[in-house]
């Protein structure tokens, strides 16, 4: 039975509506009373004591995914005897059956960039660990928000097969014209499953033309139309990657949605390395292609500096492989003979023999406790059948699109500093440009804050006359919020005598320590220490001007800015010192201000050119050696962004910029270079921003 409006689950979601209906539950409209927000509660009707423990294990998994092209899962529960229940975003739009319903076909020049994007965020969920199917990709389950951004919406879960049993409770609502052959009886599902669909629905989002049954054609009945019959205006290169993605026997689809991406975008002759270099799970695969460089991206050799250059082995680097390759033998009694005989033919290479699931997973990344600079990463062993996600109850599809949760994650909060009342100093504001309040009232000024991992602390930097990368008299100060987020007047970091020229406080990952640039030997140099002043380390100690460091998220490497060659360029070290080695090769271009993404893959830095500083990343176990521009084309290419950071939630990016070359403001965008949105808009000069994590 629907839940009623108005009715309260666990004492906090209260429904207001159901957006969709099927024969094994429901979505909802709600509103999350202790947040203030709303949020979409998706209902199964399954209630026991086996659905709830395989529910909850999955529901966990699910929690941990963050994309920016995926809504973040953000609590579960079961209730007895009624139902297993998962919290999502409520994200705002309207979906592409909506666009196709009321437009027709859509452009593939408007529809490039959605279908990447999804590649990429199916790419995510493939390379989880156990990997995560989605199974219902279509027009309806993909919301194009009001800034342009694609977001596969929906999210549901299904049973792990245990024991070899292929079936998957609640993975089995297929909808003809987007679902492959295997996906019906009980045949075996794995990643190439989401290319087909996503393949039907790039078919479908084109030509306005839903593509033929896959059982039909699997049966003879009936044939596949080919895509430029339906629409000419598509260009004969993607339509041959959709038709070959829509191919009946997964061996003859492409076999995993990256490279289906990759040759989508190569056919279209849209992207070049750029498109896909802005979805870093697409462009793996491109990189293990070495489609763009000539050397070998496997295995090469690297010149370190310092005690690294005494090695004369070169250190293997294999890059992970995001998808797991899967048998594609199926058993599907139930729909005859022939179409049997057709899904069992034989696989080229071992198929994968069925393995238990586990009540227990431990997906946080594997850590090791030698410091290795770029520690050779194998290529994972399958240990686990994938997870199956239906994004769709029964063939319901939402009637109503699901608002974004605030940009970030976390609280929603920015500091920065500001000039506008005279001398800098630091604010706290809402990400929306709400709530402003002027955390410092100093003199001397201040700037360069750094928020502690609990977000309960503040350390910054005093005196500040203005936005600079030196600060030769200055000294660190640290103010700290309660739980009602009043603030105490702020006090010195108890650094040790023979300081003088204390600057870029960085908080190490277990807010005991502080890494931060000194001029007390006379040149800058990256130091540590503990909170109470005891613990003083040099980590460089060399003739170089180092500067900036940032740690990593494992707290045992720190990045630094090193002048050096009359360039500035990002270097890594362990957190004990020494070891230094390049990491981004500035080639006469100057690299500063670093910053780690969350899940220690990425590294994004600003990169000055000229006099217009650019945003790049680069992957961490690729050693800098292959970066992309953040925003390479579009209407922000142009824009200055400078001293970048990452958001709590790994999506979005917060910077400095001056788009009309003066007022220097706060803004933000996601990574995929999207949803831009200044923060502050005054003529003061606003610098220093720094995202706040969740207390």
């Amino acid at each position: 039975m629907p839940l009623r409006n108005g009715t309260i689950l666990k004492n906090r979601y209260r429904i207001e509506r159901a957006l969709g209906q099927g024969g094994m539950g429901a979505v909802y409209e709600a509103y999350d009373v202790n947040l203030g927000v709303k949020v979409a509660v998706k209902e199964n009707l399954f209630t026991t004591e086996e659905y709830a423990r395989q529910f909850r294990r999955e529901a966990t998994i699910l929690a941990s995914l963050r994309h920016p092209n995926l809504p973040r899962v953000t609590d579960h529960f079961v209730i007895e005897k009624e139902g297993q229940h998962l919290v999502m975003d409520f994200i705002d739009g309207v979906d592409l059956r909506e666009r196709l319903e009321t437009e027709g076909s859509i452009s593939e020049e408007e529809a490039l960039p959605w279908f990447l994007a999804i590649s990429d965020a199916l790419s995510y969920l493939h390379s989880r660990k156990p990997p995560i199917l989605h199974r219902d990709v279509k027009p309806g389950n993909i919301k194009i928000m009001p800034s342009g951004r694609a977001m596969l919406v929906d999210f549901g879960l299904a049973k792990v097969a245990e024991d070899g049993d292929t079936t998957s409770t609640g993975a089995k609502a297929m909808t003809p014209g987007f679902s492959p052959p295997e996906q019906y009886g009980t045949g075996r599902t794995d990643s190439r499953t989401d290319v087909y669909s996503l393949g039907a629905t790039m078919y479908a989002i084109l030509t306005a033309a839903i593509p033929e049954d896959s059982i039909q054609r699997a049966m003879g009945r009936e044939k596949l139309t080919p895509v430029r019959k339906r629409n000419s205006e598509v260009s004969s290169g993607v339509a041959k990657v959709i038709e070959k993605a829509l191919a009946v026997h997964p061996d003859d689809r492409y076999q995993s949605v990256q490279k289906m991406a990759i040759a989508l975008s190569s056919a279209s002759g849209a992207s070049h390395p750029t498109i896909v270099r802005s979805y870093p799970y697409l462009e793996s695969t491109r990189v293990a292609s070495g489609k763009d460089v000539g050397a070998d991206l496997v295995t090469r050799k690297y010149k370190s500096a310092a005690r690294l250059r005494r090695l004369s082995k070169a250190l293997l680097l294999v890059l992970p492989l995001a998808l797991i390759a899967v048998g594609a033998k199926f058993v599907v009694p139930d729909l005859g003979p022939r179409l049997a005989a057709l899904l069992a033919r034989p696989t080229a290479g071992p198929t994968l023999p069925d393995l238990l699931a586990t009540d227990t997973i431990d997906i946080q990344p594997t850590q090791t406790e030698d410091f290795t600079l770029f520690p050779i990463t194998p290529s994972p062993e399958v240990t686990e059948e994938p997870i199956i996600v239906p994004t769709s109850i029964g063939t319901a599809t939402p009637t109503q699109p699901p608002t974004a949760t605030p940009q970030g994650g976390g609280v929603g909060q920015v500091a920065y500093v500001s000039g506008k009342t005279g001398n800098p100093q630091i604010y706290l504001i809402n990400v929306d440009g709400t709530g402003e309040r002027q955390l410092t009232n100093r003199e001397e000024g201040a700037c360069q804050p750094a928020w502690s991992p609990n977000g309960l602390q503040l350390v910054f930097t005093s005196p500040c006359q203005s936005d600079t990368e030196e600060y030769p008299g200055s000294s660190l100060w640290l103010i700290s919020f309660n739980e009602e987020d009043n603030i105490s007047d702020p006090i010195p970091l108890q650094t040790l005598p023979g300081g003088g020229g204390d600057y870029d406080p960085a908080w190490a990952p277990d807010g005991e320590r502080i890494a931060f640039t000194s001029r007390r030997d006379g040149r800058s140099q990256v130091y540590i220490m503990n909170l109470d002043g005891t613990g003083l380390v040099n980590l460089n100690e060399d003739l170089a001007y180092n500067r900036q460091p940032a740690w990593s998220p494992d707290g045992k490497r720190i990045l630094f800015t090193t002048s050096r060659a009359m360039n500035k360029e990002i270097w890594i070290m362990p957190d004990y010192g020494g070891d230094e080695a390049a990491f981004s090769r500035s080639d006469g271009k100057d690299d500063s201000f670093a910053d780690w993404s969350g899940d220690g893959e990425l590294i994004l830095f600003q990169r000055e050119i000229t006099s217009i500083p650019i945003l790049v990343a680069a992957r961490f176990s690729d050693q800098g050696r292959i970066d992309f521009r953040i925003c390479p084309e579009g209407r922000y290419a142009g824009y200055p962004m400078a001293e970048p950071q990452w958001s709590p939630d790994g999506n979005w990016i917060i910077f400095e910029t001056w788009p009309d070359g003066r007022n220097h403001n706060i803004a933000f965008i996601t990574w995929s270079c999207t949803d831009f949105a200044e923060i502050t808009n005054h003529p003061a000069e606003d610098f220093d921003p720094a995202w706040r994590p969740m207390p």
